[in-house]
């Protein structure tokens, strides 16, 4: 498979990092619990669908992985960005340790310069109930997208949940339809751990795309930990942001 192109100097900025929060920060290791409840699931959602963060502190306690301050900051960012996003958390199944797992989607959409920018958000957690309270989380998978445009562009990213320390991987992401003359631009890059916890989008070195895609090829760092990266493609119908989370383990 042909290899990314080289870039021109041409710098674009991504929205796609103002999808980064749906319910926390970070990771931690949690011992096993029962699922999370019914009425807590509800109250979380209504909590985070207000426009204001009353409620959302109560819900959630100082633990691994949790820091209240830090998500009442995250979702009022995030509702600066898109006014009118709207959460959706549900069980997932348990894991093979025993851990419960939250599914969180969020959505959302934003005018600016004219054009309408269109969020959805995926994140799935390893939680910790105590009482009527989150007490510990840890981000298994996150990803985000935002899309401008009539239609949504058919793209597919490759790319994996998690990877062994010092492990190569792979970062594919291709316009699942023939370029025939359109001109396709885009650009990757690593989004820094500040940046992250600030939603402040990054800057990516964009370049054509001759081959309808990005095909760029990682060595994961030497220490367990988390790596971000931004996607950006730019399209005569529209643009795609991509934000993911790419897990860093010593072991399976």
């Amino acid at each position: 498979m042909q290899r990314q192109p080289s870039r021109s100097r041409q710098r674009g900025s991504c929205l796609t990092l103002a999808a980064a929060l749906v319910l926390g920060l970070g990771p931690g290791s949690l011992p096993a619990g029962a699922r999370v409840s019914d009425p807590l699931l509800r109250n979380l959602e209504q909590a985070l669908n207000r426009s204001g963060n009353d409620g959302l502190r109560g819900l959630v306690e100082n633990g691994p992985g949790l820091d209240p301050g830090r998500l009442e900051n995250r979702h009022q960012l995030l509702r600066q960005a898109f006014s009118d996003a709207r959460w959706s958390i549900t069980n997932g199944p348990d894991l093979p340790d025993g851990r419960s797992t939250l599914l969180v989607k969020v959505t959302g959409s934003r005018q600016e310069a004219g054009r309408t920018f269109r969020l959805e958000a995926n994140q799935r957690l390893a939680v910790r109930q105590q009482g009527n309270r989150l007490s510990s989380q840890e981000v298994l998978a996150e990803e985000s997208i935002v899309r401008s445009g009539e239609r949504d562009l058919p793209v597919a990213v490759l790319m994996p949940e998690e990877v062994l320390t010092g492990q190569r991987y792979d970062i594919d992401v291709v316009l699942d339809e023939p370029l025939k003359e359109t001109m396709l631009a885009g650009g990757v890059g690593e989004i820094p751990a500040e940046a992250q916890r600030s939603l402040r989008s990054p800057d990516l070195q964009l370049g054509a795309l001759t081959a309808g895609g990005i095909f760029k090829r990682i060595q994961a760092p030497y220490k367990p930990g988390q790596q971000f990266w931004a996607v950006m493609l730019l399209h005569p119908e529209g643009t795609v942001s991509v934000s993911r989370l790419v897990r860093i383990v010593s072991r399976r």
